[in-house]
């Protein structure tokens, strides 16, 4: 955040409506890439869907209904999740942790729960549309935070303990997360909801301790060498923030019509977390971003579910609206997000987002890197 701009929201009005409009087309033509990207492969299509076409000529006819309408939710949701990590701010200002990936644990378990409960096809629309709401879960969280933080009058901040609270919480949901595909699975055998909690608990725990947190308190808690300066600290916070309301979902999402499940979530997760020190004199600001995240995340999961809903095979340019939709609204989330942090006009933001998809015709390499850096 040292290179934070001073800039307006939307600085240059024709500027703006030119980059959304470039936007907007860039979208429709990515959007238009992956729908052929996957309807030109059948046989992933037919695994996929679960279905197969038998000879009877109106089954096929109804398989290729299917194929098509199923093409256009893949599509469209992809769409979704690249704009929104094409977009996306990164608040991490150290070197990047190696327990990075266990952020999106939420996501791997949303794939579990679509491969052992749903149709096949649904595996990866499910997982693509979950990882895109913890994005912008995160993103939200964490910008929110960082304002706020931002505007106290206040000399400083200090950071205590920030990677390793992070650390602890991302832990806690991980550990849950498997616990769940333990419960679950029990369940599936037959087993009692008594002992089938009772292997929740036991699987949380031994994940737990297969996690080690010991080493982060020699070289992150507060010490000279944590970061020591006012907007180092802000972005832990705002790190923090993003990966609690990722945690928040997640565990929504494991004990949601599961009383016993959900119960036993709350209990491990409180438990778990009360060992941690955690912010100091900067709860409020990191409890405000993390809700906000959380609840923005959830707008965003319902309104691609929906989208995923509507979409049919016969309207194209119904479609395209329809997908447009849910698609600009992360890339305009993202930009007030970038805003908030960078100081970065929402044109930049838009412009950005455009460049970095269409990196993966020219630099896919670099594509890559820059989605999931």
């Amino acid at each position: 955040m040292d290179h934070y701009n001073n800039a307006s929201l939307a600085e240059d009005s024709l500027k703006l409506v030119r980059s959304g409009t470039v936007l907007a087309f860039s979208t429709v033509i990515n959007y238009g890439l992956w729908y052929g990207i996957f309807c030109k492969s059948p046989e992933l299509v037919s695994s996929l869907a679960g279905r197969r076409s038998g000879p009877d000529g109106r089954e096929r006819n109804e398989f290729q209904e299917l194929k098509s309408s199923y093409c256009h939710q893949l599509a469209a949701v992809i769409t979704s999740t690249e704009v929104a990590l094409a977009g996306q701010l990164s608040l991490w200002p150290l070197k990047r942790p190696w327990w990075r990936p266990l952020r999106f644990v939420g996501t791997a378990y949303i794939g579990y729960l679509a491969y052992t409960k749903c149709d096949p096809g649904f595996i990866p629309i499910m997982t693509a549309t979950y990882f895109t709401h913890e994005i912008v879960a995160r993103t939200v969280a964490g910008a929110l935070t960082t304002l706020a933080l931002r505007t106290r009058d206040r000399p400083s901040i200090q950071p205590e303990n920030y990677t390793c609270s992070e650390y602890a919480v991302v832990k806690s949901i991980t550990c849950v997360m498997f616990g769940a595909m333990f419960y679950r699975q029990f369940l599936a055998a037959g087993s009692s909801t008594g002992k089938a909690i009772s292997a929740y608990l036991a699987f949380a725990a031994l994940i737990e301790l297969l996690l080690p947190v010991s080493h982060f308190s020699a070289s992150h808690s507060g010490s000279a060498h944590a970061v020591g300066l006012k907007a180092g600290a802000e972005t832990l916070a705002s790190a923090l923030a993003g990966s609690i309301a990722g945690a928040l979902n997640g565990a929504f999402y494991v004990g949601f019509f599961d009383l016993a499940l959900s119960t036993a979530v709350v209990g491990y997760m409180a438990f778990s977390l009360s060992k941690t020190e955690f912010l100091s004199g900067v709860e409020d600001e990191v409890l405000l971003g993390t809700m906000a995240g959380a609840g923005t995340g959830l707008t965003v999961l319902i309104i691609l579910f929906k989208q995923s809903l509507e979409l049919d095979s016969n309207h194209l340019l119904r479609n395209i609206a329809i997908t447009l939709g849910p698609a600009l609204t992360i890339v305009l989330i993202n930009g007030i997000s970038n805003y908030a942090v960078y100081g970065y006009s929402l044109e930049d933001t838009l412009t950005e987002t455009t460049r970095n998809q269409w990196k993966k015709f020219h630099a896919p390499l670099d594509y890559l890197y820059t989605l999931f850096n």
